[in-house]
């Protein structure tokens, strides 16, 4: 009866171990077993959140200081969108800025890390409340004493060490025996540093309307798109089309050398032609006032267009002419300035006409333009 006792004691306790053992499956070590006590473990405890670069060896349950003192814990670590974050518990009332500084420290030289906030230098006027995470810019971690040690081992194994030489050696072979060059270098880098310096007005200006231009060209995105998008096809087709360019310049040229032989054997009498040219075309610009009025009236001699509804009412018109058809007034009129002028005065006359009553012969007649207190009159070129 023991020995079935004994069995059923046994089957009880592996039963209660395989109990513990599958409701602890998130058992991660001891040390990430909550601690009873302490600061920050309290109901009323504040709670904030780290961002790290790296955790290093830090461990839940890791203290949390401030100005060196035990203020709280690490309750846990976590990777929240690739990031490490840090859940802290604090004591109430620690007063931080909103931008305080994380960082990673260790007590001691051989000893345990721990989680270090400190006020920034320029601390932000508001309070790190209870919910807030200190960004990844804020955080940070101080050398490890494992890195510290590996550095000394570089150090000592030469790592480096041995470059110095090298680098120091060829500093004194450049600047060795080149003190003026380097003087008249620095001379001229000097005022090269101080007209920069005079035209930064007109360097801010560039750099301003250089952004207006841009800010123009991108409100014109889709002009130029569509410029881009057009422009391949034309270049295509003017590069298909070379051939008839070359033709049309060729052809230009042979019309040039045909007009060049055709005008150049009368070119001094088409020269002549221009110049004499010149004086008609002067005066019809100058008439130019009034050649607009004389047209008007050559279309409607002897009235005037403008007229012509306000005089001609009804279907007919009566007209009077008066035309002087003697041979003193014909002779004025027809043969003033020809080789036969005066030939018909004089036949007049010998018909017994009495030259007081004749009109007077131009020929003989003063110009009234010539006359003293007579009209004046712009000659012509």
């Amino acid at each position: 009866m023991s020995r079935w006792r004994r069995v059923a004691q046994r089957v009880l306790a592996m039963g209660a171990v395989a109990l513990v053992l599958s409701s602890c499956s998130s058992w991660k070590g001891i040390a990430n077993v909550p601690l009873p006590g302490g600061p920050g473990t309290g109901s009323n405890s504040m709670t904030i959140y780290v961002q790290m670069p790296d955790t290093l060896a830090l461990n839940v349950n890791s203290r949390v200081r401030v100005a060196d003192v035990y203020v709280g814990r690490v309750r846990a670590i976590e990777l929240k969108n690739w990031v490490p974050t840090l859940t802290l518990d604090l004591e109430p009332g620690i007063e931080l800025p909103r931008n305080a500084l994380a960082r990673i420290g260790q007590t001691s030289l051989l000893g345990s890390q721990h989680v270090e906030l400190d006020t920034p230098e320029d601390p932000s006027s508001e309070a790190l409340r209870s919910g807030d995470t200190i960004p990844l810019e804020n955080a940070s971690a101080y050398p490890s004493t494992e890195r510290v040690l590996a550095s000394i081992a570089t150090i000592l194994r030469g790592g480096g060490v041995q470059n110095l030489e090298v680098i120091q050696t060829e500093i004194f072979n450049v600047l060795n025996g080149r003190a003026d060059q380097i003087k008249e270098f620095l001379g001229k880098l000097d005022v090269f540093t101080d007209e920069l310096n005079q035209q930064r007005a007109d360097i801010t200006r560039a750099i301003d309307s250089t952004d207006r231009l841009l800010s123009i060209v991108a409100q014109r995105n889709d002009t130029l798109d569509r410029v881009l998008t057009e422009f391949p096809p034309l270049i295509k087709h003017f590069n298909e089309t070379q051939a008839l360019f070359t033709d049309a310049v060729v052809a230009l040229g042979r019309i040039s050398k045909a007009a060049d032989d055709a005008l150049a054997p009368a070119s001094d009498n088409l020269n002549t032609n221009l110049q004499n040219l010149q004086r008609p075309l002067k005066q019809l610009g100058r008439a130019s006032p009034y050649l607009i009025g004389a047209l008007k009236l050559m279309l409607t001699a002897p009235f005037s267009i403008e007229n012509v509804p306000k005089v001609v009412r009804g279907d007919y018109l009566n007209v009077s002419l008066m035309v002087d058809l003697t041979l003193s007034a014909i002779d004025n009129g027809i043969l003033t300035g020809t080789g036969v002028s005066g030939m018909l005065r004089a036949l007049e006359q010998a018909w017994g006409r009495d030259p007081a009553t004749m009109i007077p012969d131009v020929r003989f007649t003063p110009n009234p333009h010539n006359a003293p207190g007579g009209p004046l009159v712009e000659r012509g070129e």
